[in-house]
């Protein structure tokens, strides 16, 4: 159970008030509060209003109580998880505003760090980044700070990021926990997660022997969210999906197998989904979602490949800059998002086994043709002696 607390007088009445918040994880968080105003000449109090500020919520909520007026008096409220999903490790801000008949007075901010306290977490620190894990495996904390080591000087290649990093990552002990976890913020099938603006990454690596594969794969992925969120800024939130993800996605050294299976079917049916429709969303299907994966993915492949790492860095700056999914694209290519996804579609259409062999052994056959061509003008090339 965790618990912050607070205790001040302020105000012009000199209200003495204590203030506190628990929670239990995934059910309920409770706020109470107990005011005293000491005062008998001042006003009682009538009314007590709590604020709850979280990144969750599009502006603060607020929930408020009446009674009689009274120069002491002790409140409370509890905050349904079941129906206001709080993300894990979200940093939760409150505070009260209390009214009399003439006056209000808001008390000081407290704040409590919603985490998963099922877990008995370890920890270990270096550089800013803070790996917890759970589990008797000392050094499973150490394998993730190297990993993180291993993929920042690459992944700062494509996302131009400041050296200092603060960053916690939290390593789940099954797929089934974290897959808990991340349905309390209504993704389930994901397989792991980022809070770039809370500066936490979620993951799993389950088992040991594969743990070193596993964080390879999960670590670069998540951390381009992370640097994404550190260059764009407060544009975040309107960065495309299709870039954010693929970005992220084509930075994993090991493909999911399902992938290209899926976008070859997709490309063949005619079925692929248009990149306008992914720009704010992807589908909430797991299937189309895996499939906006992998088409994502092959766009940043197709852009990295014909224009370079060069004007991944430029979109990066666009969207910092403010562009739109479909502005950024113009801005930086000089053609519509439309015509993007023309032209990656055409590369992605399948080859016919001539063109195909063509493509991969043309310059083989062309010297072979003309190492036969000299061979005969030689035969035929009439002798000195002749």
């Amino acid at each position: 159970m965790a618990r912050a607390a607070a205790q001040s007088s302020i105000g012009p009445e000199d209200v003495n008030w204590v203030a506190t918040a628990d929670y239990e994880f995934g059910r309920t968080m409770r706020f109470q509060l107990s005011a005293d105003v000491p005062d008998e000449n001042a006003d009682p109090i009538e009314r007590a209003t709590l604020f709850i500020r979280a990144p969750e919520f599009a502006q603060a909520f607020s929930a408020t109580q009446s009674f009689e007026p009274t120069r002491q008096t002790a409140v409370a409220y509890d905050l349904d998880l079941a129906q206001v999903r709080l993300a894990p490790f979200t940093t939760v801000t409150y505070w009260w505003v209390l009214e009399t008949a003439v006056d209000s007075i808001t008390l000081p901010n407290q704040s409590i760090i919603y985490e998963d306290d099922q877990f008995e977490w370890r920890q270990v620190r270096q550089e800013g980044v803070t790996v917890h894990w759970t589990g008797e495996d000392v050094s499973l904390g150490q394998l993730t700070l190297d990993i993180v080591a291993e993929s920042l000087p690459q992944l700062r290649q494509l996302i131009p990021a400041d050296e200092a990093l603060t960053l916690d990552f939290y390593l789940y002990p099954s797929s089934a926990d974290l897959r808990a976890a991340l349905r309390l913020t209504g993704r389930d099938w994901v397989g792991a997660h980022a809070h770039p603006e809370l500066g936490v990454i979620l993951t799993t690596a389950v088992n040991a022997r594969t743990a070193a594969t596993d964080l390879r794969q999960s670590i670069p992925h998540e951390l381009v969210h992370f640097l994404l969120y550190r260059a764009v800024g407060l544009n975040y939130d309107h960065l495309p999906l299709w870039f954010n993800e693929g970005l992220a996605t084509f930075v994993e050294p090991t493909p999911n197998p399902s992938y290209e299976a899926l976008l070859e079917t997709a490309v063949a049916d005619q079925t692929t989904i248009p990149f306008a429709e992914l720009c704010r969303s992807f589908p909430s299907d797991e299937q189309s979602a895996l499939l906006a994966y992998a088409q994502s993915a092959s766009l940043i492949q197709y852009i990295q490949a014909r224009y370079g790492d060069q004007t991944l860095r430029e979109f990066i700056a666009a969207f910092a800059d403010g562009a739109d999914c479909k502005s950024g694209v113009t801005r930086v290519l000089q053609m519509s998002l439309e015509d993007l996804n023309q032209d990656w579609l055409r590369r992605q259409q399948p080859r016919s086994p001539f063109i195909q062999f063509w493509l991969d052994n043309g310059l083989w056959l062309l010297l072979l043709i003309g190492g036969f061509g000299v061979a005969g003008l030689l035969l035929l090339a009439p002798g000195k002696n002749s």
